[in-house]
């Protein structure tokens, strides 16, 4: 009894903490988003929770994978079945992103309230953000399982991320070996999970900016934001299932590895 009690109030200490600094986060990026007037108030306010899921979930799912690796013993990893070790991977991806998605329902919610948003809108906004919770969660589980570290696991989806939303800018340095830049318009937006809110909210459009129309080359040419809004999270699941994959491989490998030299 007194154990349950003292689960649910860490858990609850938990959640409180995590939604505390999700909502300083959204609130620092979202002054910057609109200093720099990147969109309307509520268009900066979803980007912002773009920003704060894709950087809080791969830690928070990279730091539970690695806590239960040190709770539990090399023993116990090692002596599970690879479906076992698969299983347990995805319960532990999903249990740790209960504070960001339970943040997400609340921040969007009072969006909801405070606003004249639409419901569809919000409601796409909160589907697409759970959506890239679970991606950005396998990344950081593939992270920590790289380099056995829930911080470097974490730096590992940023650094993806940042390559990811960077991509537009990343074209510049590219126009000097490659004559024609058209055929990688179409995967830069696909893969750059900010995008989904140009894609949601149709009179948004980040690269005619005028902060952003020089600094990256493609508002020079023919591009189109992906559609249907949900295509660019299922691009975001695909690459988070890749990265699951990769995770639970490299456990089994360490299976393997220890039943032979263990």
């Amino acid at each position: 009894m007194d154990t349950t009690l003292g689960d649910r109030n860490h858990f609850l200490r938990a959640l409180i903490t995590w939604c505390v600094i999700a909502s300083f986060l959204l609130w620092l990026i979202y002054t910057v988003l609109m200093q720099a007037k990147l969109g309307l108030p509520i268009e900066c306010f979803f980007m912002a929770q773009v920003f704060v899921v894709l950087f809080v979930a791969p830690y928070l799912a990279a730091r539970a994978v690695r806590d239960d690796f040190l709770s539990t013993g090399f023993d116990v990893q090692y002596t599970l079945s690879p479906i076992s070790s698969g299983q347990r991977l995805l319960k532990l991806l999903l249990i740790s992103q209960i504070p960001i998605v339970c943040w997400v329902f609340l921040s969007t919610g009072a969006a909801l309230f405070v606003t004249r948003i639409p419901f569809m809108k919000a409601s796409q906004m909160f589907v697409i953000l759970v959506m890239y919770s679970m991606s950005a969660a396998a990344v950081g589980i593939s992270g920590a399982q790289i380099f056995r570290d829930a911080l470097f696991g974490a730096e590992f989806a940023t650094v993806l991320w940042c390559v990811l939303i960077g991509g537009a800018f990343l074209l510049n340095p590219l126009k000097r070996y490659v004559d024609d830049l058209q055929p990688f318009i179409p995967p830069v937006l696909h893969l750059n999970p900010v995008i989904v809110v140009c894609c949601i909210f149709e009179g948004l459009d980040l690269f005619r900016n005028p902060l952003l129309y020089e600094l990256t080359p493609v508002p020079s040419y023919v591009f189109y934001y992906p559609k249907p809004w949900y295509l660019v999270g299922v691009w975001q699941m695909v690459m988070g299932g890749c990265c699951f994959l990769g995770a639970w491989q490299i456990s089994r490998s360490r299976m393997k590895f220890n039943k032979v030299f263990g």
